[in-house]
């Protein structure tokens, strides 16, 4: 260790490590948890194989984190905090193995740093910053076997990409991006050997158990996949994948853009051209199948590696210069996307900045689900507004007898936002539960629920006031920068004697989708 800290190289990797900590650490509090990190963060209470939408992973980082931290922000926060941390290590790794120095590190490593698409992942505890961890691990163990000429390391990508199966199934892009890119390489030698092999069984025996878990509550990930073809993909579009991709990266396109095409075009990068077939080969595959932009981010701390390298390595004497010129590009443009990536600004300070610096400032997520351009990110709408909701539920609770509190139904309409909100700030509250039919949610709710009151989260009642003698608005959300400006909280009490059966029917009929997708999908002549 101290021969490492006095090594000029490892000290300035440990300083960009810190950098990259304190900008989240600084930030991380500032804002509200974003309704996919509740969803995520709730999975600690229901531990398994697997989940309605995603793996088991994150349910399990999340109870370590809850038996560490409890409900905190922080705590919720610093896992993905450290895995940007590490990244820039593992980049630092590659750029060692590729014979790089300084400049290539400086310039990689701040890249990766100022790009907006992993500041604000970096600060979003979501199986998506894993994902990318996951993916920049697997891309250095495959570099390095064919560095080395190293077969063995088949044994540590099958074990690396079978955890990261169970953290989210998009690594199998990846594996399908570097299994052609090696195909149509001379590193298709690495291949067929029997620590492949092994490699595939590892992998499988990893995966098996959450396979199984899929199959035996009748695939509900492919009923995912259908709703999100009807709720987001159908919104999507060719080009606009292109401009998302550049809005995650902004001016960082440019420099990543330069380790693509030179381990593609030049004669003396030939045996890394694998990288720049395995990008083109992923990138295709999630434009084909109307996959989001940030979907493939995993892929590109491989490319800023590259891309310094090769800067580096080619531009040297007097051409140096233009390396430093790259960092203050790279710093000076990056700077203006910082308060858009980082929960930084007030929200209306933000809405401000954002107004002042649309017309020369291309930030990510400003194209919400709608397929619409908004003022503000749909990353940063969908982190405020909750703990507005969650008092107002609170003041609707607060209003009945104690013995109705026992026997009160917190439901939020199809909505896991609304019940992740009650189940994290309305801990301090003691509020129970919140039931919703919604992703893993519909798994976690009650058949049934007792006869008494019901705190209804919606817009609108929707008829439940036919089934309820008294339905009267607790109160509503006021907050322009919520995604669910408007929403209502009612409180319903004196329930009919039917309101049981019909709960019941719906918890039946909302969970028969998810167990028995397949019978539904085929009814509906998908």
């Amino acid at each position: 260790m101290k021969r490492v800290w006095n090594n000029r190289y490892w000290q300035v990797v440990i300083l960009f490590m810190i950098i990259k900590l304190g900008l989240h650490f600084i930030t991380n509090t500032h804002y509200e948890l974003h309704r996919d990190e509740m969803l995520y963060f709730n999975q600690a209470d229901h531990l398994g194989l697997g989940n309605a939408t995603v793996p088991p992973f994150i349910g399990w980082v999340a109870y370590l984190i809850k038996s560490i931290f409890g409900y905190s922000v922080f705590g919720i926060r610093l896992f993905p905090a450290m895995l940007g941390s590490f990244s820039i290590l593992i980049m630092a790794m590659i750029i060692r193995d590729l014979g790089g120095q300084m400049m290539a590190l400086v310039l990689a490593c701040s890249a990766y740093i100022l790009s907006p698409g992993f500041l604000i992942f970096g600060s979003l505890f979501t199986v998506n910053v894993f994902d990318q961890f996951f993916w920049l691990l697997i891309s250095y163990l495959f570099f390095r076997m064919m560095l080395r000429r190293n077969p063995k390391l088949w044994i540590l990508i099958g074990i690396i990409s079978g955890i990261a199966f169970l953290n989210k199934y998009l690594v199998l892009y990846l594996l399908a991006g570097f299994f052609l890119g090696m195909l149509l390489t001379p590193q298709r030698k690495l291949i067929f050997n029997r620590y492949f092999a092994l490699a595939v069984l590892i992998g499988l025996l990893i995966i098996s158990p959450n396979i199984y878990w899929q199959y035996s509550h009748g695939w509900p990930i492919i009923f995912h996949i259908r709703e999100l073809e009807k709720s987001q993909m159908a919104n999507m579009r060719y080009g606009n994948f292109l401009v998302d991709l550049f809005d995650l990266h902004y001016v960082t396109t440019f420099f990543w853009l330069t380790g693509f095409f030179g381990v593609l075009m030049l004669k003396r990068e030939k045996p890394y051209r694998y990288l720049g077939i395995v990008t083109i080969i992923v990138i295709l595959l999630f434009i084909v199948s109307k996959g989001k932009a940030y979907y493939t981010l995993g892929i590109f701390p491989l490319l800023f590696v590259f891309s310094g390298y090769l800067l580096e390595k080619y531009l040297t004497k007097k051409r140096i210069l233009i390396n430093y010129f790259i960092l203050v590009l790279i710093i000076g443009f990056s700077s203006l996307t910082v308060p858009l990536s980082l929960p930084l600004l007030s929200f209306e300070k933000l809405s401000r900045y954002t107004a002042k610096t649309s017309a020369f400032v291309s930030y990510p997520f400003s194209r919400w689900e709608d397929g619409q351009i908004h003022p503000i990110s749909q990353i940063f709408s969908d982190m405020t507004g909750w703990e507005e909701l969650t008092s107002l539920v609170n003041q609707a609770y607060r209003q009945l007898p104690e013995n109705e509190k026992d026997v009160c139904t917190i439901y939020a309409e199809r909505n896991y936002g609304y019940a992740g909100a009650v189940h994290f700030y309305g801990k301090p509250y003691g509020l129970p539960e919140a039931i919703t039919f919604l992703d893993s949610y519909t798994l976690w709710a009650p058949d049934t629920i007792p006869r008494g009151p019901m705190i209804y989260i919606y817009y609108e009642l929707a008829g439940l006031d036919k089934l309820f003698e008294k339905c009267l608005e607790a109160g509503t959300v006021h907050n322009p920068y919520f995604r669910e400006n408007g929403l209502k909280v009612f409180l319903c009490q004196n329930p009919d004697d039917s309101i049981q059966q019909v709960y019941k029917q719906k918890a039946a009929e909302e969970k028969a989708v998810y167990h028995q997708q397949i019978k539904f999908t085929d009814k509906a002549g998908d």
